[in-house]
């Protein structure tokens, strides 16, 4: 990690000393994961490339503001989450227009973290496995958004308390709360679905 945030400084610095291609080290080091969390918070595939493009592109302009000793992911993060924040206020404004179910896409792919299909189980744990993912993508797009942030950054992200409230300008027991809370809802939600699953509702 803190090697990690070593070659981070080192490689804005380059920047921040003219050397433009030292931006390319960082897109390579976090633009597919903050794609993939821009996706996994906007359920758009389409969406979330244009929103990915638009974060990295503020964040080469404001790089001279980035505060040393932070780490540059979370900073990274905080950008895109302003574009997705202001996404999501432009879909309300559109009549008829919502979110898609968290990881989804028009074209019916998996969004970033679900896992990549393995060679060794077979056709039908595989089906499992992939209807499972897809269960608890759905299940996450109808949860809270503030809440729905918190699980996806600690449990899919893997990012800690403290970073998810750098990231979020939220403190660390706000942080605990929502985490909570989401993840509560989250098992209500999977556990409402899961009736009509096996046939047991009405």
């Amino acid at each position: 990690m803190a090697e990690s945030r070593e070659a981070d400084e080192e490689a804005i610095e380059r920047v921040l000393a003219g050397d433009r291609e030292a931006f390319a080290v960082l897109v390579d080091r976090h633009g597919s994961r903050i794609h993939g969390a821009i996706l996994r918070m906007v359920g758009d595939r389409e969406a979330a490339d244009d929103l990915a493009q638009e974060t990295l592109l503020r964040a080469w302009r404001a790089l001279g503001s980035f505060r040393r000793g932070s780490a540059f992911y979370t900073w990274l993060y905080a950008i895109a989450r302003n574009q997705v924040l202001s996404e999501w206020r432009r879909r309300r404004s559109v009549k008829g227009q919502a979110m898609l179910p968290l990881g989804s896409d028009p074209r019916g792919e998996e969004g970033p973290g679900a896992e990549p299909a393995s060679t060794g189980p077979g056709p039908g744990e595989e089906a499992a496995r992939r209807d499972d993912a897809r269960r608890v993508q759905e299940a996450l797009g109808r949860v809270d958004e503030e809440f729905r942030e918190a699980v996806v950054l600690r449990d899919l992200d893997g990012l800690s308390y403290e970073e998810i409230s750098e990231a979020t300008g939220v403190p660390v027991g706000t942080v605990r709360s929502r985490i909570h809370r989401g993840r509560a809802a989250l098992r209500e939600r999977l556990l409402a679905e899961e009736p009509r699953r096996t046939g047991g509702g009405r």
